[in-house]
């Protein structure tokens, strides 16, 4: 049964499925324009070679002779060599080597290579540069899209603002066809690739483009009727911790934290503390990039799932698909182990509809319309919200609108990975739930 989704996921959709032909075509049409570049700037050195040359022969056979001849002055001197000094930029060595996965949540501890102060942090438009570890070792690419380095694999990430500007139209649209009433937020995750692959190895040829760009670009053409969640900087700010698995593309329990840390913040709410919650560790996780690359190296650095208890008490209805039977279970997995479907502990997997019940009493409701990062995000909200309705749009077919009156929803957050919000197939999918 859970085998199944596998072959519905937003990475097998977005990336090894159509979007392959868009990425391929991206980086020729990329590939074209660094020839072109490159042609250009040969023909600028070559006609400055060839002025050179002509006002070199000039002086030395027209205007040092005409003047020699006016002059009985002694020889000339030889004038100094001037010396052009290149001032050449060499990155910092870091002395620590790259973090080992660890189980145990960091929340009050800076990342091994973040100054203590943000004052000192290098920011780009609002977003803070990750300030990667680096241990100086090289990056090899598994398939076209996917690089291994430091034993872990990397899902790069191609797109630009057209696609962008397709899902923040989108989400506008979507938005627009809710009552007035409701509350509409939208957040867009990056991926490992964003936080984990040091600028070192991008510069020296893994070809990726700019997830921070991308994010802001999508959050500038947001209507005014959403509110954008930035979880950017919570993930930058964390990124030498355990946030993002090694053998699969999605984000760990602790890097969902931090995204719910920041959405906690758009929506003017305290967020649970994580570091006051158990934890559940399960062992052997060989996620969605082993699956796509068999790599060796990815099977000896198996992925560890932890899971974290919850402050309030829950429980949650299940409808696996459309129209199946509703039932009742825990909010995580119990019975779950290592292997490729590990990270289905989290709401049980990919299902149509998943409905988490808290006690917290506040009396609010959220539904989210969501990927599967959504899954490791939502439990956290059963401290903040009476009822989590998780709706996958692969899944549940309906009308979203009057599904929020049905059940006295007033708040809806769209929540999707970069590489979902950039497969045009995904995007086009949200109208599923709306009739």
């Amino acid at each position: 049964m859970r085998r199944r989704r596998r072959n519905d996921d937003e990475f097998f959709i977005g990336m090894v499925g159509s979007s392959y032909t868009v990425n391929r075509k991206h980086r020729k049409r990329k590939n074209k324009r660094v020839q072109k570049k490159l042609l250009f700037r040969a023909l600028i050195i070559a006609l400055c070679v060839l002025v050179v040359a002509g006002l070199t022969a000039l002086t030395v056979f027209v205007i040092v002779p005409f003047f020699a001849n006016l002059t009985s002055a002694t020889p000339d001197e030889a004038t100094k060599d001037e010396v052009v000094v290149i001032e050449t930029t060499v990155a910092p060595a870091t002395t620590q080597p790259t973090e080992a996965p660890t189980t145990v949540p960091q929340t009050t501890v800076a990342p091994t290579t973040v100054p203590p102060t943000t004052a000192v942090t290098p920011v780009v438009e609002g977003h803070i540069k990750p300030s990667i570890a680096d241990d100086g070792s090289k990056a090899e690419m598994a398939t076209n899209t996917i690089c291994i380095w430091n034993k872990q694999a990397f899902n790069l990430f191609y797109s630009g603002n057209k696609a962008a500007e397709y899902y923040a139209k989108a989400i506008n649209g979507y938005a627009n066809k809710l009552d007035k009433d409701v509350k509409v937020y939208n957040m867009v995750v990056g991926n490992h690739t964003e936080f984990g692959l040091p600028e070192r190895l991008i510069k020296g040829g893994i070809e990726t483009d700019s997830q921070s760009d991308n994010i802001k670009h999508i959050i500038d053409n947001l209507s005014s009727r959403v509110t954008a969640v930035d979880c950017y900087n919570n993930l930058a700010e964390h990124c030498n911790e355990y946030i993002f698995y090694g053998t699969d593309h999605h984000w760990t329990a602790l890097g969902a934290y931090y995204g719910y840390e920041a959405f906690c913040e758009t929506a003017g709410l305290t967020p649970m503390d994580i570091t006051k919650s158990e934890k559940t560790s399960v062992e052997g996780f060989l996620g969605s990039l082993y699956t796509a690359t068999g790599s060796s190296v990815l099977a000896s650095n198996t992925d560890t799932v932890d899971y974290y208890s919850l402050p309030n008490n829950t429980y949650a209805l299940m409808n696996e698909r459309q129209g199946s039977s509703t039932i009742n279970v825990d909010v995580y997995y119990p019975a779950a182990t290592g292997g490729e479907l590990t990270y289905g502990v989290f709401c049980w997997g990919d299902t149509a509809q998943f409905v988490i019940h808290s006690d917290c009493g506040t009396g609010r409701k959220i539904a989210l319309v969501k990927d599967s990062f959504a899954n490791a995000f939502a439990p956290y909200l059963s401290a903040n919200y009476d009822e989590v309705h998780l709706i996958d749009y692969r899944y549940w077919y309906g009308d979203l609108n009057q599904y929020l009156k049905d059940n006295g929803i007033k708040e809806v957050l769209f929540l999707n990975n970069t590489m979902s919000a950039n497969t045009a197939s995904q995007v086009d999918s949200i109208s599923n739930v709306f009739g």
